[in-house]
């Protein structure tokens, strides 16, 4: 019973998935949101609210196996919804967030697989798409800030999910990948502040770099609560989960910075 015990995949844990070319892909995927980035706040939605959909599709379908009434399509929507509203504002993200909650609660009580336990099947659905979609709507709003607070955001992620992913990969204990990452912004937050990156002044570029190295690895275990296993296959949400703490408060953190200046 130990040994079946100790097999089990921790509920909230960081995992790594070795096999494919993950390493190419996660290059793919930056290129991919560096060129949107670039192109334009519509290409950069439109990559995040994509990505978003997938997710909360993704993350519905792996709680359908257990029983949970976790409705696939509605939370794809809802995830594709709330990532896509950012294009509009903060107040165009408030108002999709309402929103999805009333087509939560209706389509609980009228579809058959919901209507036995209604509100159970609203808290997996939002569980499912809500969370996806705020992470996904992140950049965008940075991006209406100012583009570089939307660089910023996405190079941090990015050079942390690497370091946390070539580390994490072949280590045996769930350290020392997040700690791989961690290092790695560290080293970026300190090469954007010496070429001193709009919008941020003097040492504020430091204090975001901190706080993206503390909230990422906790965006990665807040993936895991939003799936029933650490290891379900749910790629969308893995590569938006670093984002699901961080990039709201990253948000919030650069629109008070701006501000002030």
């Amino acid at each position: 019973l130990a040994k079946v015990q100790a097999k089990r995949p921790r509920r909230f844990a960081v995992t790594y998935d070795v096999n494919g070319p993950h390493v190419r892909l996660g290059f793919l995927w930056f290129v991919l949101v560096m060129g949107a980035l670039f192109a334009g706040r519509e290409a950069l939605t439109a990559v995040y609210a994509l990505t978003a959909a997938l997710a909360g599709f993704q993350a519905a379908r792996a709680w359908q196996p257990l029983g949970r009434p976790a409705n696939a399509y509605l939370a794809a929507a809802i995830g594709g919804a709330v990532g896509a509203s950012a294009y509009f504002g903060p107040d165009a993200v408030g108002l999709a967030v309402l929103a999805a909650v009333g087509v939560a609660i209706v389509a609980a009580f009228v579809t058959d697989e919901s209507r036995r336990l209604p509100l159970v099947a609203v808290g997996y659905t939002l569980q499912c798409g809500l969370f996806v979609g705020l992470a996904a709507a992140s950049p965008v709003l940075a991006f209406r800030v100012d583009i570089g607070a939307a660089a910023a955001l996405i190079i941090l992620v990015s050079v942390y999910e690497t370091g946390d992913y070539l580390v994490g990969s072949g280590s045996k204990n769930a350290v020392e990948g997040p700690l791989a990452g961690i290092t790695a912004i560290a080293v970026f937050a300190f090469a954007l502040w010496v070429v001193t990156f709009v919008p941020f002044r003097e040492n504020s570029l430091l204090v975001f770099g901190a706080l993206a190295a503390g909230l990422c690895p906790i965006g990665q275990l807040a993936g895991s609560a939003i799936l029933p296993r650490s290891d379900a296959r749910a790629s969308g949400v893995r590569r938006l989960d670093s984002l699901l703490v961080l990039g709201p408060v990253w948000v919030v953190a650069v629109w008070s910075y701006t501000e002030v200046l």
